[in-house]
């Protein structure tokens, strides 16, 4: 047969449309590759599942115990999600630094030859501790598992139980530090509050110390002082204005000439007897300035006005007790050319006398009018300085709220920290404790050599189905007249010799011991390379 025609065998196309008994020539014709593939990966899995170590396992369950004292008489502090916190504690617990004192302590995973370090050894730890949740609900954690691998049946339950007294002596550790840091947290915040509160005290203190006079306060103090000040300034007033009337009459009488005894001048004598003009309109208006110098000061307009028209009204008293003086001389006899002037000493004496009078009440008015202008100051300085006093007072208020807010939560927290020490808050208890396991839990020895089984058939029949698709041999006559399209006329069967036989049987005992002694090896090497990785 020509080598192009034997190319053109749609091989796939062949393959495809074959009947039961096709498929079945094709398992006998390719049947070694099933065979041995079968036993090949079944003799290697079995060699490595029977050179595996055993793996004992010991669990142990802890329950969490919800805290002995109920929230509403002491809250806790500790209230985050229970599952979150076991996951820290997981990563505490297993960390590199925890367990290397457990592998030290119980000398875990000896290893003499010194093949692998003590971070593989840590790693080999952590891969054979297992945490799980037991029975969560309602998004609740109520209990939790720990469990333990090793090959030494006799210590993986006591690894179990020290992990869990490793767990719940750290949940016990992080719960009273966790209070404890709170605690102190809220000490410094309080001190530093006091602190700033006892600032605040000290200048509201000094303030008020200080500034006496400007405090709210101290305005009745300074409206009586007022009052009482523009009572001695109208009596000062009142003495200076009768001194000048007596002044003005003792005058009167020395330039009339007549004679004139020796008086006794008094002040309130002389009532309706000489005044002067404009007298109560004067007095009228040095009360409104005195009243109005008290509410607004010296420079407001009002008291300009009023100061202007007291100014006025003096000098028009002051003009009209001139003109009458002038008439009384007048309305006088015209003195005599031949008659000398006459003086009276005891008049003179007195008018000097009611002259230094005038000086020291007049004198007496510049430091009242000074008390006056002070006591007008501190009373506009009032609303200011209260304004101050009202903004101090109240940050003060504010860091008191603040500072008994903080005492009430440190007490609280105080409070939290003597319920974690003593165990009464949420705990971790031992529900179930490990035990030594009566036999190994891994490996199972025959489910890998049924799956070794399963699988080697699997492979040979892969394999057989690949060796058939590239084989390009014509077999059958059917596979003839599907090439070229004509029928075949006949065929030649193959003729197998006795030697032939025997050679063919020697030859499928030899393939059956190598793939026999090969997957043996090959299974010895598997064990060789699992045990140093794991």
């Amino acid at each position: 047969m020509p080598e192009s025609s034997v190319s053109t065998k749609p091989s796939v196309g062949l393959f495809g449309e074959l009947s039961l008994k096709g498929y079945l020539e094709i398992g006998r014709r390719r049947r070694w590759w099933i065979i041995l593939s079968t036993i090949g990966v079944f003799v290697t899995a079995t060699v490595l599942a029977h050179r595996m170590p055993d793996i004992y396992r010991a669990e142990t369950v802890i329950l969490v115990d919800s805290a002995q004292v109920p929230d509403k008489y002491v809250p806790t502090i500790n209230t985050g999600d229970i599952a979150g916190r076991l996951t820290t504690l997981q990563q505490q617990v297993l960390s590199p630094t925890r367990l290397k004192k457990l592998v030290e302590a119980e000398g875990l995973y000896p290893d003499p030859a010194g093949k692998r370090t003590e971070t593989q050894v840590i790693r080999s730890v952590q891969k054979a501790i297992t945490v799980e949740v037991v029975n969560p609900g309602a998004g609740k954690l109520s209990a939790f598992r720990i469990e333990y691998s090793g090959r030494r049946r006799l210590e993986v339950a006591r690894i179990a139980n020290q992990l869990a007294q490793m767990f719940i002596e750290e949940n016990l550790r992080a719960r009273v530090d966790q209070t404890e840091d709170t605690a102190q947290f809220l000490e410094d915040q309080l001190q530093e509050t006091k602190r700033q509160l006892d600032e605040k005290d000290a200048q509201l203190r000094g303030i008020k110390s200080h500034n006496i006079l400007e405090m709210p306060e101290s305005k009745p103090y300074h409206m009586e002082a007022l009052a009482n000040l523009r009572t001695q300034v109208q009596t000062i007033h009142d003495k200076i204005s009768s001194d000048q009337r007596d002044r003005s009459m003792l005058e009167s009488v020395i330039a009339s000439g007549g004679p004139a005894p020796t008086v006794e001048i008094e002040t309130d004598q002389r009532a309706g007897v000489g005044v002067p003009p404009y007298q109560a309109q004067i007095q009228a208006v040095e009360t409104k300035l005195a009243d109005l110098r008290s509410r607004y000061g010296p420079a407001h307009p009002d008291v300009r006005k009023t100061q202007n028209e007291l100014n006025r009204l003096m000098e028009k008293s002051a003009s009209a007790s001139l003109d009458s003086g002038g008439s009384a001389i007048d309305q006088k006899p015209a003195i005599q050319p031949d008659r000398a002037v006459r003086r009276n000493p005891v008049l003179q004496a007195q008018i000097a006398k009611l002259e230094e009078d005038i000086q020291e009440q007049t004198k007496l008015l510049e430091p009242l009018q000074a008390q006056m202008d002070f006591h007008t100051s501190k009373l506009e300085q009032l609303p200011v300085f209260e304004q101050q006093i009202a903004r101090l007072q109240q940050d003060y208020d504010i860091l008191k709220t603040q500072y008994t807010g903080l005492l009430e939560k440190e007490k609280a927290a105080e409070i939290s920290h003597a319920l974690e020490v003593h165990q009464k808050g949420e705990k971790f208890e031992v529900l179930d404790a490990a035990v030594t396991p009566d036999g190994p839990a891994a490996p199972n020895r025959l489910l890998i050599s049924i799956a070794g089984l399963v699988g080697g058939l699997l492979v040979g029949i892969a394999l057989a189905a690949a060796a058939e698709i590239n084989d390009e041999s014509v077999r059958t006559e059917q596979e003839a007249a599907h090439i070229f399209g004509k029928p075949i006329l006949g065929g030649v069967p193959r003729l197998t010799s006795s030697k032939e036989m025997r050679a063919q049987r020697w030859h499928a005992t030899g393939l059956l011991a190598g793939t026999v002694v090969g997957s043996v090896a090959l299974g010895f090497l598997f064990a060789f390379i699992t045990e140093r990785l794991f």
